[in-house]
C-alpha cells in the first residue's frame, strides 16, 4: 500500500463528504483501530504537517510554530501548514515557506460565519471563545479543518504530523490519520479549556489520548497532561518554549541607568485582566522615582476584548504609561534591549517565554510566581535578583483573581518594581549574553522535538 493512501483519505467529492459527515460523532465515539506506520530511512526528506488552529505569530503557539518550521527547513524537511485566519486576514508569511505550502482555513464567512476561536479566551484580536460553539458551529468548525487537513495531505504523502494544542484539531488529525505518526505541542492552554469548555472535551480527550508524543513545557504540565487526557508519561517529553537567539540579546550598548534620567519598565503580551495588566497600572502609578528620575510603563500588545479599552482608561490619568500597540518580534527585541526591567503580573501563563526573551536582551524582571517555572528558571537568576517573583493571589478560576487578595498583590507587585528599579540604578543591565539562557532558546528547543520524532520517524 503506498504511504499516500494509508495516510490520506479518498480525496473524491463523495468521499471527502463522507470524510466530514458525523466529525463529532466519530470524535466521541474514537477507538484506536490501526498501529502506527514507521518511514523507512533513506526514503528522501521527511514531509512534516505543521497544524495550528489559530493565526500564527500572534501568541506563544504561533511563535512556537514559526520556530519549529523554520529550524526544520534548516533541518532538510520539506513542509506544509494547516492555519486558521480571519476573513480580511492577508495570508501569513511563514518563512521558508511558498504560499502554496499554507493552508488557511477562513472564519468570519460561509461555511465558518463566525470570528476565529482561540485558545484563549482573551486573544490579541477579535475572536469567539470555544466554550460559546454550539453544536452546529463545531460540525462547521470540523468539517472545514477536515477539508484542509485532506488538502495539504493529498499530494504530499506527510511522514510526521506535529500539531499545536491537545484539543480539536489534534483529535481530528488523529481520527483522519489513524496511521501517521503524531506530536502534539501542549502549549498549556488546553487544559484550561477543558475546564472553561467541558462541553467539548468527550469530543477531544478519545483521540487526543492516542497521540504519539505530546512535547510538554514543564514537570507541571506534564503531570496536568497525564492527569487529564490518561497519556502515559512514556509518551511526554519535557521541551519548554523556546526565544530566538538571532533577535533577543543584548543591543549596542547604551549609558548605564544611573545616567539617564528616564528608567523604562515594560510588558508584552494580551492587554486584559487575566494577565494582571490592570493591577500593574495600580501598582506603577504608586512609585515614586528618585529625584531627578522619571519611570515609564511601556504596554505592548492589544486584545479583541473589549475590556481593553477600559483598561486603557484606567491609564489615563497617567502620562508615564503608553501603550504600544501589537509588535513584531523583531520590534520587541529592539524595546527590550533598551529596557531596564521587564514586568509580567499574570495569573496564568503555560510557559511565560517573553520572561526568557527579556532576560537574553539583557533586562532586569518581575514576574509572579507561576506554577511550573521552578523546574525551567535557569537556576541562580533569582538569587542574584535578576529576576525577582511575586507571589499570586488566591485564584478563584484557572485565572481569575479572589477580589480581597488583590490589595495586597498590589503591594507586593508595587515593591517589586521599586526593588528592581533600584537595582537597575545601581548595578545597571546584563553586560553580555547568558550562557545560561542557551537550552532555551528555540534551537535547544528543536533539539528536543527532533529526539522525539526520531523515536517515531527514520529520517
Amino acid at each position: 500500500m503506498s504511504a499516500q493512501r494509508f495516510l490520506v483519505p479518498d480525496s473524491t467529492p463523495a468521499a471527502a463528504a463522507g470524510n466530514r459527515a458525523g466529525l463529532a460523532r466519530r470524535l466521541r465515539d474514537f477507538r484506536p483501530s490501526a498501529a502506527r506506520r514507521r518511514r523507512s530511512a533513506g526514503s528522501g526528506p521527511l514531509n512534516v504537517l505543521h497544524l495550528l488552529s489559530q493565526q500564527p505569530g500572534k501568541t506563544g503557539s504561533g511563535v512556537a510554530l514559526l520556530a519549529m518550521v523554520r529550524l526544520g527547513a534548516l533541518a532538510g524537511w520539506r513542509q506544509r501548514v494547516v492555519v486558521g485566519l480571519p476573513r480580511e486576514e492577508v495570508p501569513p508569511a511563514i518563512p521558508p515557506l511558498a504560499p502554496a505550502d499554507i493552508f488557511c482555513v477562513r472564519f468570519d464567512q460561509p461555511p465558518l460565519p463566525f470570528a476565529l476561536p482561540g485558545m484563549s479566551d482573551i486573544m490579541p484580536y477579535p475572536s469567539t471563545r470555544f466554550s460559546s460553539l454550539t453544536p452546529e458551529q463545531l460540525d462547521a468548525y470540523l468539517g472545514a479543518f477536515a477539508d484542509a487537513l485532506q488538502s495539504a495531505a493529498a499530494d504530499f504523502q506527510p511522514g510526521l504530523i506535529l500539531s499545536n494544542h491537545l484539543w480539536l484539531l489534534t483529535a481530528l488529525a488523529r481520527l483522519l490519520f489513524p496511521q501517521a505518526p503524531l506530536c502534539a505541542y501542549s502549549h498549556g492552554t488546553e487544559l484550561r479549556q477543558l475546564k472553561h469548555a467541558a462541553h467539548l472535551a468527550p469530543f477531544v480527550l478519545p483521540a487526543c489520548a492516542q497521540v504519539d508524543r505530546v512535547f510538554a513545557l514543564h514537570a507541571e504540565n506534564r503531570d496536568r497532561i497525564i492527569e487529564a487526557y490518561g497519556i502515559d508519561a512514556g509518551r511526554i517529553h519535557i521541551v519548554g518554549a523556546g526565544f530566538r537567539e538571532d533577535l533577543f540579546r543584548p543591543g549596542p550598548e547604551c549609558p548605564p541607568a544611573a545616567e539617564r534620567n528616564e528608567l523604562t519598565v515594560v510588558y508584552a503580551g494580551k492587554i486584559s485582566a487575566p494577565k494582571g495588566v490592570p493591577w500593574l497600572i495600580e501598582a506603577f502609578g504608586r512609585l515614586t522615582p528618585p529625584a531627578g528620575k522619571r519611570f515609564t510603563l511601556l504596554l505592548a500588545g492589544s486584545s479583541g476584548d473589549p475590556a481593553a479599552e477600559q483598561i486603557r482608561r484606567r491609564a489615563a490619568g497617567l502620562d508615564n504609561v503608553v501603550f504600544l500597540g501589537a509588535l513584531t518580534q523583531a520590534e520587541l527585541a529592539e524595546l527590550l534591549q533598551r529596557t531596564d526591567l521587564f514586568v509580567l503580573p499574570s495569573f496564568f501563563e503555560g510557559l511565560p517565554l517573553v520572561v526568557v526573551e527579556s532576560l537574553a536582551c539583557g533586562c532586569r524582571v518581575v514576574m509572579t510566581d507561576l506554577p511550573g517555572t521552578d523546574d525551567w528558571m535557569p537556576a541562580g537568576l533569582c538569587a542574584e535578583g535578576r529576576v525577582e517573583r511575586v507571589p499570586l493571589p488566591r485564584l478563584t478560576g484557572p485565572d481569575t483573581p479572589a477580589a480581597a487578595d488583590l490589595p495586597a498583590f498590589v503591594e507586593r507587585l508595587a515593591e517589586a518594581l521599586d526593588r528592581q528599579l533600584a537595582r537597575s540604578l545601581a548595578c545597571g543591565r546584563a553586560a553580555g549574553p547568558d550562557c545560561r539562557l542557551e537550552p532555551l532558546s528555540w534551537s535547544g528547543v528543536f533539539e528536543k522535538v527532533l529526539a522525539g520524532c526520531r523515536e517515531l520517524a527514520e529520517f
